[in-house]
């Protein structure tokens, strides 16, 4: 099996890792004013303006029921390659590069088995650090997908 690279970040006290080749860039998030949309889903928290070109950055606490990640000086935007554009994630802090086997990656126990951990591909343990890691594809559901190509 091959090696996956894995950015590393925190969210709520807990470590997620997602493919280092889908991620587009970190950002940091003081630059950038995240501009609300009206009628979006809440785990949409609104948009930017990157490069000349409007990007949706989406709030992983909501999306994982662990309350809305807020901001704070170390907070980044993690951009990621999705589908057929490019959205962000707010993040509490990227942490880490790892890189680890894909043999040692534990996959989801079946009981967590259902559609809000579909995204999950699985665990990895490093020392004493145990990460979730993320699919990228399906972080997004296809009615937040819709609803940003849609503006609704």
């Amino acid at each position: 099996m091959a090696n996956l690279q894995l950015v590393v970040f925190d969210l709520n006290g807990e470590e997620y890792g997602i493919d280092a080749l889908a991620v587009n860039g970190i950002l940091r998030h003081q630059k950038f004013s995240i501009h609300r949309v009206p009628g979006m889903p809440d785990v949409i928290e609104g948009m930017i303006d990157l490069r000349g070109k409007i990007n949706y950055i989406f709030n992983l606490g909501v999306k994982f029921g662990c309350g809305k990640t807020k901001l704070s000086q170390e907070s980044k935007l993690i951009m990621l390659n999705v589908r057929d554009s490019i959205a962000g994630c707010i993040v509490d802090e990227v942490t880490d590069i790892v890189s680890v086997d894909e043999r040692d990656i534990q996959t989801t126990p079946v009981f967590l088995d259902n559609v809000k951990t579909k995204y999950i591909k699985g665990i990895v343990k490093i020392d004493d650090r145990m990460i979730i890691i993320l699919i990228p594809e399906l972080i997004l559901s296809t009615e937040e997908y819709e609803a940003i190509l849609s503006g609704k």
